[in-house]
């Protein structure tokens, strides 16, 4: 099983901390503040309230032993950088630590953090393409000018085969899933559905009006598609 500790439980460090122990993962949630740790005490495995810059207490609650903390102070940059710089010196795995500018994403990495997230500046972005695109599902930047995208079936390629409309020369992209809704049970008279992904579709394979198209390739080739 996965370990983290997730340290400032902010919007951001709450959320995240809930979601990854739902996942089924085991979770340590640290915050100063008692009020907020008590809200996430029953969703998480363990929920304490103490300092984070407090090196001994930390290895006594066994956060140097998780496979991935997570620093998520938003407001303090002084005990976010601390408190990353004593992670590192715990030895711990993997150390994620938040950041509110390139300022301090540049800190963070010169004190030894393994990974830096903005989730500000992460949620514009996908706003901003969701805004420019909206036809477009989901979007995930892989490289510069270079995504994998979640867009509902274009009308005019329904009913063919992979083979038949030859993506990769046509258009410069590359279908990499396939999900479909597929109907598990009418014993109640009503039918209900799980999502089933065709993972690395085969060019015979054939698309469903309903399906949604997991595609890979530059932002400019993917804004010509059909929709």
């Amino acid at each position: 099983m996965d370990r983290f500790a997730i340290i400032g439980l902010g919007r951001f460090g709450s959320r995240l901390a809930a979601s990854l122990s739902s996942s089924g993962a085991e979770v340590i949630a640290i915050d100063i503040n008692r009020t907020v740790v008590e809200e996430l005490r029953d969703r998480v495995t363990l929920a304490i309230a103490m300092d984070a810059t407090d090196e001994q207490a930390l290895k006594l609650q066994g956060v140097d032993q998780v496979d991935c903390a997570v620093v998520g102070m938003g407001q303090n940059f002084e005990a976010n950088a601390l408190t990353t710089a004593l992670l590192k010196n715990l030895r711990v795995k993997r150390v994620i630590a938040r950041s509110r500018s390139a300022m301090q994403a540049r800190i963070l990495a010169r004190i030894g953090a393994d990974g830096v997230v903005s989730p500000e500046d992460e949620a514009a972005d996908r706003w901003a393409h969701r805004l420019l695109a909206p036809y477009i599902i989901e979007h995930t930047e892989i490289g510069s000018g270079y995504a994998l995208v979640q867009i509902p079936t274009p009308e005019v390629w329904a009913g063919k085969h992979l083979a038949d409309l030859d993506l990769r020369a046509k258009h410069n992209v590359t279908i990499v899933a396939i999900k479909r809704r597929v109907a598990t049970d009418t014993s109640a008279g009503a039918e209900s559905y799980d999502d089933y992904v065709l993972d690395m579709p085969q060019p015979s394979s054939r698309l469903n009006p309903e399906d949604t198209l997991v595609i890979a390739g530059f932002d400019d080739d993917i804004k010509k598609l059909p929709r």
